[in-house]
């Protein structure tokens, strides 16, 4: 190999490990969780300025949760990319229980629909639901 092809190379590979270390500082391909109740909390309440949540359903892989507050009003969150995307759920949103599994589909299409595996929680999520609509 000549001198020319060793320094070619070796800008390549700094090239490489630079492009590297950049996605990593930015955070690229990084998959978001939702940790636990009050990180659900917090990304709702900074979805929607004065909504104070106080009960949690989170699911069972961390990718989305439901949060009530104190008035009944949900705020469904969900990983969306690398970061979190929250929407109220309200009488036009459409709740499917399948045993331990609560289906909420947003009449927003780009949001999508969004699967919650939520245990022996989840009938009693999807009744709750069922009084919003019937508010």
């Amino acid at each position: 190999m000549n001198q020319a092809a060793l320094i070619q190379l070796g800008a390549s590979l700094v090239a490489v490990i630079f492009v590297a270390w950049l996605v990593k500082r930015m955070g690229l391909g990084a998959d978001p969780r939702i940790a636990d109740a009050d990180h659900a909390i917090r990304l709702a309440e900074e979805a929607e300025a004065g909504f104070h949540g106080v009960e949690v359903a989170r699911d069972r892989a961390g990718f989305a949760a439901i949060v009530r507050n104190a008035e009944g009003r949900m705020m469904l969150v969900r990983a969306h990319g690398n970061f979190f995307a929250a929407r109220p759920v309200d009488a036009s949103v459409v709740g499917r229980l399948d045993k331990d599994f609560l289906t909420l589909t947003m009449p927003e299409k780009t949001f999508g629909a969004v699967t919650l595996q939520l245990g022996k929680e989840a009938g009693m999520w999807a009744s709750r639901m069922r009084e919003i609509v019937r508010a």
